[in-house]
């Protein structure tokens, strides 16, 4: 599977940080929070770290406008994730809150979509069988500032496909990020 389109579930820095990381890859890429303030907080905080970048002469502003067209704040969870190809959520880390999405996302994104979870400490398998689709859901735990730092921890349960797990190789190799392979 080719990578085009990605939407992230949660603008806090987490959030912000994956989604910015996936636009400066080159993807299509969708912001959502349920909170407006936090999704335009994300976007902000997004863009004062590109204009950083222009700052210190380690990106330029033809960078940034590519950037910033490949990144849209979206409104609802339904429009964030139409057509994508990878959804990664950085929601706080309650367990049920994250269940509950991605029963959510098993419905409204598509069904060839690896769902991915950012989390650090909650098991990948208990989001994962919270849906109809395990095969398809991950770990991808970033870490902070995710633009800066090159380690990504793909989280692998005994559910999940092994097609799922060589995407999210695929597509931690195309952000620039090591990824190392860890068991739930």
């Amino acid at each position: 599977m080719v990578i085009r389109a990605v939407a992230v579930i949660g603008a806090g820095t987490m959030g912000a940080g994956i989604a910015q990381v996936c636009a400066q890859a080159g993807w299509d890429t969708r912001l959502f929070d349920s909170f407006s303030e936090s999704l335009e907080r994300g976007m902000a905080s997004i863009e004062e770290f590109w204009d950083k970048g222009i700052e210190l002469g380690k990106t330029s502003s033809d960078q940034k406008s590519e950037w910033m067209t490949s990144l849209v704040a979206a409104s609802n969870i339904s429009d964030a994730v139409d057509g994508v190809d990878l959804v990664v959520e950085a929601v706080p880390e309650k367990m049920d809150l994250k269940q509950k999405i991605f029963r959510e996302l098993e419905e409204v994104a598509p069904s060839h979509a690896i769902l991915a979870t950012n989390t650090s400490g909650l098991q990948i398998s208990m989001i994962a069988h919270s849906t109809g689709c395990p095969e398809r859901v991950i770990g991808m735990h970033f870490f902070n500032p995710v633009p800066v730092m090159p380690l990504l921890e793909i989280v692998e349960h005994e559910g999940v496909a092994p097609e799922t797990i060589e995407i999210a190789r695929l597509v931690a190799e195309a952000m620039g990020k090591t990824s190392i392979l860890v068991r739930d």
